[in-house]
């Protein structure tokens, strides 16, 4: 029977897993990449810092294009978000003298943000869990003068100061941006989607997707199905290998769960270790080519009390909304909120409009996880590469700051204590 060891066995094809495997492998380490398909970057999705750098490191620039314009559209308001846009010409002109406010308000979020971002690549990413990297955290916060318990309060509570027009804006942002209402979100994940929403670039499909490809291949990574594997080897205390159906098998040292869906793979492990956040439902409209106004962004912002946003995207020749809520929603309410959007469109949604990542997980944890104690150990060996577990509101923002953590902490050149 052939066997191989692996510095590092993944389980499943996510975002964030992609970009692990292929930093990991850069890096010299030995991966064998298990998944049975690829998720690519949402279509709505924004840079960063941590995107540009690993973008950088991997030679793959080329997959940034030109920020596309964000429109916020309510009953009450209607606000542009690009760079060929004053924001603060918009909101004065939406809501008058408090437009100044409002903007005061959303430049200080930025400013918190890009702090943010600036700590986590100052201290190689997310905080790690090992009690030396706990310690680093707390002289790290120190000097950046980083206040972890205020930036962990929902930001509803910053949001109270306003009323009338420019509260509901305020909610529609950045409830449409994350998918979150913004009593379940934080004032320090708020900030880092605000600052990487303004950035000047977006990032491509299907080029970065095809770019992590390459690069994992290029530095030698091995891939294989999920479906091929039989079972995966527990001693009791770590995991230490698996079998494949053909009869093989293989040995690791370190195990990543890539995606959610494929915890059941780790049996004897609990599946409660691993906390589910609800995850968003998503619809995809009919063809709806010939009914949009040529006033309207394709990418949309829907006020109301769903957070809701929709991306108008080219999908089998024709041309459809992908609308993400959350996992609350349903078909009706969705529809009602979308007459401001689309007031005189008929469309129908699609039959496989409600996507895999939109299952309801009745046991779901709803409550915030701190940024400063995410649980990215799930075992003695095994961490989360699944960014919809640990960074839902982020998407592929989150996805490069999870799987740059994972290989700063995790790669050959790093002291292996830190795992």
């Amino acid at each position: 029977m052939s066997s191989k060891h692996y510095d590092i066995v993944i389980i499943g094809g996510s975002v964030a897993a992609r970009i692990a495997a292929a930093l990991l492998a850069k890096q010299g380490n030995s991966v064998l990449f298990l998944r049975n398909h690829e998720a690519k970057a949402p279509a709505w999705f924004h840079s960063s810092l941590f995107l540009e750098k690993l973008l950088g490191v991997l030679g793959g620039r080329a997959c940034f294009v030109a920020q596309q314009p964000i429109q916020v559209i309510s009953e009450k308001a209607r606000v542009t978000l690009s760079s060929d846009v004053q924001l603060e010409d918009e909101l004065s002109r939406e809501f008058g003298d408090d437009g100044k406010t409002v903007n005061q308000w959303l430049e200080e979020l930025r400013i918190q943000g890009l702090k943010l971002e600036e700590f986590f690549w100052e201290s190689g990413g997310l905080p790690w869990p090992s009690l030396k990297a706990k310690g680093h955290l707390k002289l790290l916060s120190l000097k950046r003068r980083i206040n972890w318990q205020e930036l962990e309060t929902p930001v509803s509570r910053s949001i109270e100061r306003f009323s009338g027009a420019a509260k509901s804006f305020l909610i529609d942002l950045l409830q449409g941006l994350s998918s979150t209402r913004v009593t379940q979100l934080s004032y320090a994940r708020a900030a880092m989607l605000w600052t990487q929403t303004l950035r000047p670039e977006n990032l491509k499909e299907p080029d970065f997707s095809e770019m992590l490809n390459k690069r994992f291949e290029q530095f030698h990574g091995a891939k294989g199905q999920i479906d091929e594997l039989n079972s995966l080897d527990y001693n009791g205390s770590k995991w230490t290998g698996g079998q494949f159906k053909s009869g093989g098998s293989f040995t690791a040292d370190t195990f990543l769960l890539g995606d959610k869906q494929w915890i059941d793979k780790f049996a004897p492990l609990e599946s409660s270790r691993l906390p589910l956040p609800e995850p968003p439902t998503v619809y995809r409209t009919g063809n709806l080519a010939g009914q949009l106004s040529p006033l309207l962004a394709s990418r949309v912002i829907c006020g109301g009390e769903l957070p809701m946003r929709m991306a108008i995207e080219e999908h089998e020749e024709e041309l459809r909304g992908l609308i993400v809520t959350d996992a609350r929603s349903s078909e009706s309410l969705v529809r009602l909120q979308m007459e401001g959007i689309l007031p005189f469109a008929k469309y129908r949604f699609s039959e496989s409009s409600l996507l895999p990542e939109a299952k309801t997980n009745n046991q779901a944890d709803r409550a915030m996880k701190p940024l400063a104690k995410l649980p990215i150990r799930i075992d003695k060996n095994l961490y989360c590469a699944d960014r919809t577990v640990l960074l839902p509101e982020m998407g592929a923002a989150g996805a490069a700051l999870l799987g740059w953590t994972l290989a700063e902490n995790l790669g050959k050149k790093n002291d292996k204590t830190k795992a």
